[in-house]
């Protein structure tokens, strides 16, 4: 992973020398010269495996000390989600328990023998955890992913099929393992690098936005989740509202780079993403409800009678 840092940081470092002065100080937030590492907390914490990493660390978020734990799985689509979930724990009482790696799907399917390894080994983790949900996202656009055969990479298009058959894999295991499993379908790819495309047009930053080509041709996890029964939640209508993906939300910054969302936008989307989430566990927000009518009841009404009118403001009902 050291080598992918490097690179990183030394394109933020070019960016910085090509971003012009107007537009460093365009109040764009995260800043242009910084959105390219604005990765959030799975990132800073180290929580992203990858390269010959076939475990990861114990990455805990929200309320650490919750026994209703919420499992992140996936690559680094699945990230993007990571900071309005740490949030969303803390504001719920959840214990949010990431578990991502880089350039690997959720989905059943070869890509890569680590890759396979780590896939493994995290799905060891749900059995003996038994979350109450798992958050599954997973790149699947036209870059992501090409499925191994035989030692070989199968085109992206031929690895369609494999995927959907690989998702429901994962989200048959995930059945038997978790509460609930709920699928956050990935998003829009952009046609270009978003930022780079700020940088040259920031008094017109509406010249950024695109047309998004998401198709069915390449959405395994979408196909997966339907064939499945498994609920989607799709940000396709948060990010690019009449069809067309804009490159800001006010002034923050909805893209990275062509394809990952910026963490300081997606962590304030948390309530958006707790309303699509619901209550994962039904039963305590009745003993909840149960608890509040016993206390808001005064003294009960006897059994087979009926108070007579105006008897409620007599008694203090």
């Amino acid at each position: 992973m050291f080598w992918r840092r490097r690179i990183v940081l030394a394109a933020v470092f070019l960016g910085i020398l090509l971003t012009p002065a107007g537009a460093a100080e365009a109040g764009f937030v995260p800043p242009l010269d910084r959105v390219g590492t604005d990765e959030g907390e799975v990132y800073w914490k180290g929580c992203m495996a990858g390269d010959a990493q076939v475990h990861s660390r114990k990455c805990v978020f929200g309320d650490p000390g919750s026994k209703r734990r919420v499992v992140l799985l996936g690559d680094s689509h699945a990230a993007h989600w990571g900071g309005a979930l740490n949030r969303l724990g803390k504001r719920r009482g959840w214990k949010v328990i990431v578990l991502t790696r880089a350039s690997c799907p959720a989905a059943l399917a070869s890509v890569d023998k680590y890759c396979d390894i780590w896939r493994r080994n995290v799905f060891k983790r749900i059995k003996r955890m038994k979350p109450g949900l798992v958050l599954v996202g997973s790149a699947a656009n036209r870059q992501a992913y090409s499925v191994l055969r035989y030692g070989h990479k199968l085109s992206r298009q031929a690895s369609e099929r494999r995927l959907v058959a690989g998702m429901v894999r994962t989200f048959r295991f995930l059945k038997r393992w978790a509460g609930e499993t709920v699928l956050i379908r990935d998003q829009s790819v952009a046609p270009f690098d978003v930022t780079t495309c700020l940088r040259k047009n920031w008094r017109h930053a509406r010249r950024c936005g695109f047309r998004p080509t998401r198709t069915m041709t390449r959405s395994y996890d979408y196909k997966a989740a339907r064939r499945f029964g498994v609920r989607v939640i799709d940000p396709q209508q948060l990010l690019c509202p009449n069809r067309f993906c804009r490159p800001l939300d006010g002034r923050f910054q909805i893209y990275r780079n062509d394809s990952h969302l910026a963490a300081t936008f997606t962590r304030r989307q948390y309530r958006w993403l707790g309303r699509k989430i619901g209550n994962p566990w039904p039963e305590i927000k009745k003993r909840q409800k149960r608890r509040q009518e016993d206390s808001n009841s005064g003294f009960p009404e006897p059994l087979g009678r009926t108070m007579w009118p105006g008897a409620a403001g007599i008694l203090g009902g």
